[in-house]
């Protein structure tokens, strides 16, 4: 099986498609680990517990006239909102997360960046 490129892949926040998007750090997706050792035992035994989807970032070239960077902004208000990866071959990730961070970034001769935080709230679907 060939790579999959990375070019083409898109993210939406609550129904907003999010513009100039540089890269996605997406999901890492992991289960707990309950220590179930007891005193009979001679090897250490887990059981796994609760799922948590863990934090999603991503990066933008911001351009803060842009309606789809501006509601970014106003998203950061402790509500949960639904966000969907779509990869470049067409597959999707979907998940709700707050926002957590937004960061707009300037350097000499470089763009106007932003990144942009999230933690994720509940199932992850791929």
């Amino acid at each position: 099986m060939g790579a999959v490129t990375s070019n083409g892949t898109t993210i939406t926040v609550d129904s907003q498609l999010i513009g100039d998007v540089i890269s996605i750090a997406a999901v890492s997706v992991a289960v707990a680990t309950i220590d179930s050792t007891d005193l009979d035992s001679t090897w250490r035994t887990f059981i796994g517990g609760i799922k948590d989807g863990g934090d999603c970032s991503f990066e933008i070239a911001y351009d803060p006239s842009d309606a789809s960077h501006t509601a970014l902004e106003a998203d950061i208000d402790g509500g949960s909102k639904d966000v969907s990866i779509a990869w470049s071959d067409a597959t999707t990730c979907t998940f709700s997360a707050i926002i957590t961070s937004f960061s707009p970034s300037a350097a000499i001769d470089d763009k106007l960046t932003c990144s942009v935080g999230m933690k994720i709230t509940g199932a992850v679907t791929f």
